[in-house]
């Protein structure tokens, strides 16, 4: 018989008891916490190259998989935005970690498990180096483009992109790929038709007030806000008019709440339109975006107006590094 002193027992019943707690606490893990869910995508082997964007909410890595070290990997990591709905979700299980407390003050890490703490991640495999590009830190410069600067510098570079860059829409239009299945609004005039879909930003469709969806024209002579002229009214105006009918029918949004409006320069080179909630923060600023009323308006006074305009606009020295470079030299 082995005989423990006072100490040395009462150290070994404590061990005891954290093990039979330990165990209690796994079963109940086991048996009532979610498990993880398998992934859609092996991310175990991936392999880290570089870090090329860093946000509050963002970030974003590249890096390759095994047995295809030629092919780039692009990750884009985001925050997911809190919804009023989750609130009791969210605090039930959430965590905190005291930083600093003074008076009735305190300061908190807060972990949370579940869904709640889960990441956006659009990943893009293979991915170009325009596709990097993108999404990688870079510095932005105004810039003036002038009638002359257009048809010299920009309409030359918009050619050079091979039409590969556009595959996905042009699939999309054609109904031939799966993005054709989300078309919640279909027009099929050649010259005045257009499809309209929820763009990949809106990640949660029961989030009203991050509402974002596409509108892309049939018309593939269309590139950009350059292009437009007065013959184009009656498509602008059909785009708005069903598109905002949809809008505040399916989601419940009136046309005063939403913001339209056109990038120049556009991410791609078919024309397209864009449709947000008007409390949509991003995609909006000065030197990228045009409101579609404006655009209306203006070639209702000038049918060429676009053709012979002085815009100004903001241009990425990574994004549309071969433009900026022409612009400035």
């Amino acid at each position: 018989m082995t005989i423990f002193s006072p100490v040395a027992e009462r150290d070994f019943s404590m061990l005891c008891t954290a093990f039979a707690m330990g165990l209690s606490l796994g079963y109940l893990a086991t048996a009532y916490w979610p498990k993880r869910r398998q992934s859609a995508l092996d991310l175990s082997t991936f392999e880290l190259e570089r870090i090329t964007k860093v946000f509050d909410n963002e970030m974003c890595v590249v890096g390759t998989f095994p047995g295809r070290p030629n092919d780039k990997a692009l990750l884009v990591l985001q925050k997911q935005k809190f919804v009023a709905g989750d609130a009791c979700q969210i605090i039930a299980n959430l965590s905190l970690h005291k930083i600093h407390e003074n008076d009735v003050y305190s300061n908190h890490v807060g972990v949370l498990s579940g869904e709640n703490d889960a990441l956006r991640v659009t990943v893009i495999y293979p991915a170009t180096e325009a596709h990097i590009a993108k999404h990688t830190e870079q510095t932005f410069h105004f810039v003036v483009e002038t009638k002359d600067v257009y048809e010299s510098v920009t309409l030359p570079y918009i050619n050079s992109i091979p039409l590969e860059k556009i595959q996905w829409v042009r699939l999309t239009t054609s109904r031939s790929t799966k993005e054709a299945d989300k078309i919640v609004l279909e027009d099929n005039d050649p010259k005045t038709g257009f499809l309209l879909l929820p763009d990949t930003k809106w990640t949660r469709s029961t989030h009203i007030e991050s509402l974002y969806l596409l509108a892309l024209v049939l018309d593939k002579s269309i590139r950009s806000l350059r292009d437009l002229t007065g013959d184009h009214i009656p498509l602008l105006r059909n785009v708005r008019d069903k598109s905002l009918a949809l809008i505040a029918a399916k989601y419940k949004v009136p046309a005063s709440s939403v913001r339209v409006f056109v990038h120049y320069q556009p991410s791609y080179y078919h024309f397209h339109i864009h449709f947000t909630h008007i409390k949509v923060p991003f995609g909006i600023f000065v030197g990228k975006a045009v409101l579609l009323e404006d655009i209306i308006h203006n070639l209702t006074q000038d049918s060429d107006y676009y053709k012979k305009a002085t815009i100004s606009f903001v241009v990425g020295d990574q994004q549309h590094a071969a433009l900026y470079q022409a612009i400035m030299a």
